[in-house]
């Protein structure tokens, strides 16, 4: 199911039925929080534009009370024009599962969730954790109660073990990280999604700020003439008819009306076209990892493509860096994974790009320590 009504285009949630935004708006990243009227007024302005996909979560500052201003103006319209709700759960306790769940309605003043999801699943260990302790179950009593109409997940996972946990539990649909930056490193997610037709909501499509304050480096994702890098990025992926919506954490106006403009002017890009851009990303990141994972054949189980991938944005984007490590890929920041190498050269043999990985190894574990300690010797942690 796809067609264009007002000025987005739609697509299918998996093999719901729902017919959802290719644009969705993520509720991370409001340049205000404070500005409650103002935000709310972004979230409507998205909505009159034809995106009906609305992302939050409880640990999104205000983001679920922003939400629910605006969606109560948005209420009086959504029997003719419907609009989807989506937020998640960190819990691993069924009976917080629920409480979770009932804050959030609460702030947004709903009924029912449209898309809950089981939270930030960094590795198969802790998805087999919430499993064992009941989560999906409770999940599932709570959608027989009408709270929550679709039961899914966010990970951070690779595509293999996202494609996993995908055939392990029947989710309607996946919340992943994925971008013409880091595509190579979770496309088998995708596909698996696909096959096994459940829904993909992509995060971080603009690489969490790096592609568009890096423009000249991504400068290969532009298709079209004239068309920004930024807009380049969201049509490489809302050319993908596997990926349902590409999740964008607007902070205002201008960059609303940026991705608006991404979907007006979108033209199918040719598979050569697309080939491309695989190659632009290899020759613009002739310096810094692709995330092609080949290296991750450790034979002491060092994170390399988790911890090389962070590298980047410890060129790129240093002030996200420690949220990269700790954060989005669940790593230890305790951890000495320097220590643990026992310098085999595996791993830069495998490298498709001759990266030197021992040596950035220990640059990415230093800066770790370095900023660990020095955060916590400003909050007087001991």
């Amino acid at each position: 199911m796809e067609g264009e009504i007002w000025r987005v285009i739609y697509r299918e949630y998996g093999s719901t039925g729902i017919a959802l935004s290719v644009i969705g708006f993520g509720g991370m990243r409001f340049e205000n929080q404070d500005d409650l009227d103002g935000s709310a007024e972004l979230v409507l302005q998205a909505y009159e534009n034809g995106i009906n996909y609305f992302d939050t979560a409880p640990l999104y500052g205000k983001s679920e009370k922003i939400f629910g201003i605006a969606f109560k103006e948005m209420k009086k319209t959504r029997k003719e024009r419907p609009f989807f709700v989506s937020t998640k759960t960190l819990q691993e306790d069924p009976t917080k599962v629920r409480e979770d769940l009932e804050k959030s309605l609460k702030k947004m003043d709903f009924d029912y969730i449209d898309f809950y999801h089981v939270w930030a699943i960094l590795t198969p260990d802790a998805y087999q954790r919430r499993k064992a302790k009941n989560v999906l179950r409770e999940f599932e009593r709570l959608k027989e109660e009408g709270l929550i109409r679709h039961i899914c997940v966010s990970t951070h996972m690779t595509g293999e073990d996202i494609g996993d946990m995908l055939r392990d539990y029947p989710f309607e649909g996946v919340l992943l990280g994925y971008s013409a930056m880091n595509f190579a490193y979770r496309d088998h997610g995708v596909a698996t999604a696909a096959l096994l037709k459940r829904g993909v909501v992509v995060m971080n499509p603009l690489g969490g700020g790096i592609i568009p304050n890096h423009s000249d480096r991504f400068d290969f994702v532009r298709t079209q003439e004239n068309e920004t890098v930024v807009e380049g990025a969201l049509r490489f992926l809302i050319n993908d008819p596997r990926i349902t919506v590409a999740l964008v954490g607007f902070a205002n106006q201008k960059q609303l009306a940026e991705a608006i403009s991404a979907v007006e002017g979108f033209k199918p890009i040719s598979s050569e076209q697309i080939e491309n851009i695989k190659s632009g990303l290899n020759r613009s990141f002739d310096k810094l990892c692709t995330s092609c994972r080949y290296c991750d054949y450790c034979p002491v189980e060092i994170p390399l493509p988790q911890l090389m991938e962070s590298y980047n944005h410890l060129e790129l984007n240093s002030d996200y860096f420690i949220t990269r490590v700790g954060l989005h890929w669940g790593l230890s920041l305790e951890e000495d994974y320097a220590a643990r190498c026992i310098d085999c050269g595996l791993c830069e043999t495998l490298c498709t790009q001759k990266l030197p990985i021992r040596e950035r190894l220990k640059i990415v574990q230093q800066e770790i320590f370095r900023r660990k300690n020095k955060s916590d010797a400003g909050t007087g942690c001991c």
